[in-house]
């Protein structure tokens, strides 16, 4: 069978800080071991990094490769340990220092974030101060892709006759320990000897697991529509050996004669690196959820044992089961973990009507829920305020999400794209609105995913996903792209893990799709949103905020044996946060791409707009400002900007809390304070 699994590989690299002694009269010698909790397998080493003598603060060199799916909830355990014999691997006689358990998904999202050491109890470890800092990227050879186009070069005739031709294909086989696994086929040429093939596009991980110099399979035959196919012949072929131009010989190694049937000849080559859907998380995309419930009568009376939405059961129905399973995948990308909840279909006790887009929570003002318990319990609770009723409308909760979806900025500056679940147990009564609506929220950053619950029959839902055809609106509008994906849950009783891989696998594509539409490149990938986490200052030293937190003023007077001043670095990953709408002026400037937020004794200029905008802080990195002394050392303080209007709000770089209109603040000297003189 044909291998078509897109995945990306990706690199995690350890630090650890304040590790405490182990052994009596020396350091620890710390290494750190990585496990998955892979399925059906329990937990399995998939590395480890080398073993430091008498260090307490290692950064490891090793990296550890781990296949990456935005679609599974993969489990990562990390364990610290004091590593006193080296001639074994096994852990049996080394000393447990402490580890870290987590997603693949966080460590990639929050890359380079400090984490506590826990013990096997669940304390800290190392009296409470010990660290563990996971860095992940995603190797660039899972980024390339490879155009080629084949051509035939006087291939012999496989048929019989003075006037027969062949009918020439060709397959590419992978290599994978000791077999060959088919990754693509060509299409067919009719009668021909020298056959020009349709250009094709493969990623380096399909073709060589980017093992760019590991061979690959090439097979050419001669399509017969009776019987089997003919084998004209084969070469083998790595991607570093191949050149624009190139041309390879046929060989049979199965005939001992080493003669050549014909030449394959790469006639258009191009390797290049595209962007992958981590990099757009790892740059600061943000992926916003929306859940859409199905409260109409057909589900049957929540009393009932038999009902889609029963309560009283000890395992969770049908529906807490989806809404449990889908949120742990997608929760970790949610960076506010903030989700909009919604249903359709019920009687709300509260006005005797029926709704066909309500929030589940019942407060309109407010209708966002606390991540994965958040949107369980909202669900639960929701049924004293409401009647299941219907009929099925899923126009008024599409037109909500494109909403939300228009209003959210996919650009240079801030990325965020939406995906709405829709959970539902039958067919559509407003077919025509939701499938024009559908293909309008084509052109915006968002996907829908549609979960069929029950035995309903869901015909009308498949129409709806356009895998093998185009979405088309009732004005004979095509969709401008497939943003809807529809899995029955009925076809994975068994499978526990079935459900999130056809729900979620479509994702990454689909956003990849509409970036390349906008042509919006990801943006760069900034680490430092947290304070640094190194080891203790010494007296004398100075203090340093890479990390991006800025730092505390501290006063007393500077020691005399500090070293020379270091830069200072603000925030490195400002995003901008929605605010309250301001009245003019609306946005901060802060100067040409790649300027600092602020800079120390120049103020903010004010650029005025004709409509109210939400106010944005600058995403771009801030710059080191040296200080123009090296004592004190100067640590820069964020820019505010106070608008005229009364009663608005400043929203700053981290989130969207309101803070008091402030002027704009010059440097502000920081000195480190020594600790007083032992008792």
């Amino acid at each position: 069978t044909m291998d078509s699994k897109q995945k990306a590989e990706v690199e995690i690299w350890v630090s650890l800080r304040n590790l405490k002694s182990k052994d009596t009269f020396s350091k620890s010698d710390p290494c750190v071991i990585v496990y998955e909790n892979q399925r059906g397998k329990g937990w399995v080493e998939v590395g480890r990094t080398e073993i430091y003598d008498n260090k307490h603060n290692p950064d490891f060199k090793k990296r550890i490769r781990v296949n990456y799916y935005f679609e599974k909830r993969q489990e990562i355990k990390l364990e610290a340990w004091d590593w006193d014999n080296a001639r074994t691997k096994s852990t049996s006689g080394q000393d447990y220092i402490g580890g870290v358990t987590t997603t693949l998904a966080n460590i990639v999202v929050d890359s380079g974030m400090p984490r506590k050491l826990l013990k096997r109890s669940g304390k800290q470890a190392c009296k409470k101060k010990g660290l563990m800092i996971i860095r992940a990227e995603q190797k660039t050879e899972s980024n390339e892709k490879v155009y080629f186009k084949l051509s035939g070069i006087k291939l012999p005739k496989m048929d019989f006759g003075l006037f027969s031709k062949s009918d020439p294909y060709f397959q590419i086989f992978r290599k994978s320990e000791n077999r060959w696994i088919k990754v693509y086929q060509s299409e067919v040429i009719k009668k021909t000897l020298d056959p020009r093939w349709q250009p094709k596009t493969l990623s380096s991980a399909d073709l060589c697991n980017g093992k760019t110099k590991q061979p690959i399979l090439f097979k050419v035959y001669d399509y017969d529509s009776v019987g089997s196919h003919d084998q004209i012949g084969e070469f083998e072929v790595s991607l570093d050996e191949i050149k624009q131009g190139s041309r390879i010989g046929l060989k049979r190694p199965w005939k001992k004669k080493d003669k050549i049937y014909g030449h394959i000849e790469f006639s258009e080559f191009k390797r290049y690196t595209e962007a992958s859907f981590l990099d757009y998380i790892r740059g600061g995309m943000e992926v916003q959820v929306m859940f859409a419930i199905d409260y109409t009568g057909s589900n049957g009376n929540p009393t009932n044992p038999s009902s889609l939405h029963y309560r009283g059961g000890r395992s969770p129905n049908p529906y807490a089961d989806a809404l449990q399973k889908i949120t742990s995948i997608l929760e970790p990308y949610d960076k506010n973990n903030l989700i909009p909840a919604y249903g359709f279909g019920a009687r709300l006790r509260s006005t005797n009507t029926v709704s066909h887009c309500f929030p589940i929570n019942f407060n309109d003002r407010d209708p966002e829920v606390k991540g994965q318990v958040g949107v369980l319990s909202a669900y639960h609770a929701s049924f004293d305020g409401l009647l299941l009723s219907g009929p099925t409308y899923f126009s008024e909760i599409l037109q909500l999400a494109a909403a939300k979806a228009s209003s959210n900025r996919f650009d240079s500056n801030m990325q965020a794209y939406t995906v709405l679940v829709i959970l539902t147990d039958g067919c559509i009564d407003d077919m025509r609105q939701t499938t024009d609506t559908l293909v309008q929220m084509s052109k915006l950053p968002i996907s829908v995913v549609i979960v069929g619950v029950g035995s309903a029959n869901f015909a009308a839902m498949e129409k709806l996903d356009g895998d093998d055809h185009v979405l088309r609106a009732t004005n004979g509008q095509r969709a401008a792209r497939d943003i809807v994906q529809f899995v029955p849950m009925r076809d994975f009783k068994r499978d526990p893990y079935g459900l999130t891989d056809a729900t979620l696998a479509e994702i990454p594509g689909q956003m990849l799709q509409f970036a390349k539409s906008r042509k919006v490149p990801p943006h760069p990938v900034v680490e430092g949103k947290w304070r640094n986490p190194d080891p203790p200052l010494a007296q004398g030293s100075v203090e340093d905020s890479k990390s991006g937190v800025p730092l505390t003023q501290v006063g007393g007077l500077f020691p005399q044996t500090a070293p020379p001043a270091q830069p200072h670095y603000y925030p490195q990953q400002a995003r901008p946060v929605q605010g309250v709408p301001v009245q003019q002026p609306t946005v901060v400037q802060v100067g040409a791409p790649g300027q600092p937020v602020w800079q120390a004794g120049q103020p903010v200029q004010p650029v005025y707009s004709a409509t109210p905008q939400p106010q944005y802080v600058s995403q771009q990195p801030a710059v080191p400002v040296q200080p123009a002394t090296v004592q004190p050392a100067y640590v820069q303080q964020p820019a505010t900007y106070a608008p005229p209007a009364t009663g608005q709000y400043q929203y700053g770089p981290y989130g969207g809390q309101p803070s008091a209109p402030a002027p704009v603040n010059n440097a502000t000297p920081a000195y480190y304070q020594p600790p007083p003189p032992p008792a």
